[in-house]
């Protein structure tokens, strides 16, 4: 791969480089090759569109291309160490090949791209030169959170994605942080068939609802309606910008990968409820939900709330302080002494509720007993005080 006229800018704000660049259609698409197979990398990302007008308009681009049009440049995401963040500035030709080329899978991603791509793709098998150029912006940053933070506030106003589809286009990076930062955390992707048999094991997909509802401080973030979704954009540009973001969101998640794990080791006799063993209680995603959503915001405030940055880190230290008292409570506790804390039946019996959305009911009701929770911190005697909350 050869790249060609280099310009670099950087992003003071959130801390990230903008490289615009030149390759040829051949280097690009070698490049990408095998996350373009993967949907462009990218957990949601958009297909080739297959529709009668979408076909069209790529048979034109197509067209066009082989004619030796410019295409807008297309944007790859990449997050790299510290170490090779500090050098971007200065960067060569020669290292910044060499950085794309040794990134590690999962943190390259087709930010926006994917139907230029698929048009790359077809105007070479239509006979098109290789040697064509192609422009590319390469994103580069040490932490996803500036990535995430920049594309929110590029698209708002415009006619984008909706907010989950914009978190997922760089999800497939974060799971690596994710799994860096809390290894006791087990994450299935959304193709693998496997189930959770025990404490700390998740779906990826879940995960994408946890990061929402914790940048949202929201136990319900319907990101399918128009309005509720540019609120909570709002709310999300407003915690992202700050720098300990993901670092907050992660210790958050491993906090109740830790709590989940501690709880499930009690196994009950009796199987005739949904709450009966330890893993059943964060296996249910309201509830996952519902922690989250507490602990963020015990940390931010509540949404439309604006702390200082300070206020902000005494904090998060003040809650996960409080969250590691409470799982080395729960980890002193064993068998039928461990049971009598969980009070799984009270859960039971106040879940039983028929309501006529019950998803909702179910995230509200953990929210509020997780709300308790953390208020009342390593000395609760109970959970049964959580699950009478609300």
């Amino acid at each position: 791969m050869k790249l060609e006229k280099t310009s670099i800018l950087k992003d003071q704000r959130t801390d990230c480089y903008s490289i615009m660049s030149e390759m040829s259609i051949s280097d690009y698409l070698e490049l990408i090759q095998d996350i373009y197979k993967d949907k462009g990398g990218i957990k949601g990302q958009r297909e080739p569109l297959k529709s009668s007008s979408a076909m069209r308009i790529r048979k034109q681009m197509v067209k066009d291309i082989k004619a030796n049009t410019i295409l807008p440049p297309i944007v790859l995401g990449l997050v790299v160490n510290n170490e090779d963040f500090q050098q971007v500035n200065d960067i060569s030709l020669e290292a910044l090949t060499e950085l794309v080329n040794k990134v590690e899978s999962g943190n390259l991603t087709i930010i926006d791209g994917m139907q230029r791509t698929t048009a790359l793709n077809e105007a070479i098998e239509d006979g098109a030169s290789a040697d064509l150029k192609v422009r590319i912006e390469f994103w580069i940053a040490r932490k996803l959170n500036s990535l995430i933070y920049r594309m929110i506030v590029l698209n708002t106003g415009q006619v984008p994605w909706n907010l989950r589809r914009q978190i997922e286009t760089v999800f497939s990076s974060m799971i690596n942080e994710m799994s860096a930062a809390v290894p006791e955390m087990q994450v299935y992707s959304i193709d693998d068939p496997n189930r959770r048999s025990q404490g700390g094991q998740y779906h990826a997909n879940d995960l994408i609802e946890l990061y929402l509802s914790f940048g949202g401080r929201k136990e319900k973030v319907d990101t399918k309606e128009r309005l509720a979704d540019e609120f909570t954009r709002l709310d999300f540009i407003e915690a992202t910008e700050n720098t300990d973001f993901s670092d907050n969101f992660y210790s958050a998640l491993k906090r109740l990968a830790l709590l989940d794990i501690s709880i499930s080791r009690y196994n009950s006799e009796e199987s005739d409820s949904r709450f009966s063993n330890g893993k059943d209680l964060f296996k249910s995603q309201p509830a996952r939900v519902g922690l989250i959503a507490a602990i963020a915001k015990r940390i931010y405030g509540r949404p439309g709330f604006d702390k200082p940055h300070d206020e902000i880190i005494k904090s998060s230290e003040a809650v996960y302080k409080s969250l590691d008292s409470i799982v080395k409570k729960v980890d002193d506790l064993i068998g039928e002494e461990l049971g009598t804390f969980l009070s799984f039946d009270l859960l039971s019996e106040k879940l039983s509720i028929k309501s006529a959305r019950v998803g909702d009911f179910e995230r509200e009701y953990f929210n509020k007993a997780f709300e308790a929770l953390l208020e009342e911190g390593e000395n609760i005697p109970s959970l049964s005080i959580c699950w009478s909350a609300y």
